[in-house]
């Protein structure tokens, strides 16, 4: 049967099954394989002169029975998506940490090393700030901050890369 042949509520009935499927992760193959057996059942229906949409019921029921005959536990299916999600949050986080540890550290090295920053011979009255400020010539604290970030963020994406690997290797 053509989707074209159908009626808006049966077109909107499909298109409310396959997005509550989705919302519930179930693969695009099995979406196709419901879209396709709603459409033969509707058309059947039509044949015989019934209410295909009656007889399949409301949305939340039909997808519960879907779920159920293909024997997917609803709420430990709920539950790995939520640790799924926590799970490909976490490498941000860690990431995140890291870039704004070596961020630090790198200014840190910088100042100890490359500027005048911690000298016993300095004034007092020199403001200085390990984030932005660590020097009292601007381009200097430019050039040294845009390092102290190009090496955080590769540390960063260091991070995710090996952690994107391990999950790769342990997958295959």
């Amino acid at each position: 049967m053509n989707i074209n042949g159908m009626t808006i509520q049966e077109k909107n009935y499909i298109n409310e099954v396959l997005d509550e499927l989705k919302r519930y992760h179930i693969s695009s193959n099995d979406r196709k394989k419901v879209k396709q057996q709603l459409m033969e059942h509707i058309q059947v229906s039509r044949e015989h002169g019934l209410d295909g949409i009656g007889e399949l019921g409301d949305i939340e029921t039909f997808v519960k029975d879907y779920m159920e005959i293909n024997e997917i536990d609803l709420h430990s299916h709920i539950k790995s998506i939520q640790t799924s999600k926590i799970e490909t949050r976490r490498p941000i986080v860690i990431a995140l940490l890291a870039s704004m540890a070596a961020y630090l550290i790198s200014q840190l090295i910088f100042s100890l090393f490359l500027t005048e920053s911690f000298s016993p011979l300095r004034s007092s009255d020199y403001d200085y700030n390990i984030l932005y400020r660590v020097t009292e010539h601007s381009w200097w604290n430019v050039l040294l901050i845009l390092t102290s970030l190009t090496i955080s963020l590769f540390a960063g994406s260091l991070i995710l890369f090996l952690h994107k690997r391990k999950l790769r290797q342990a997958g295959g």
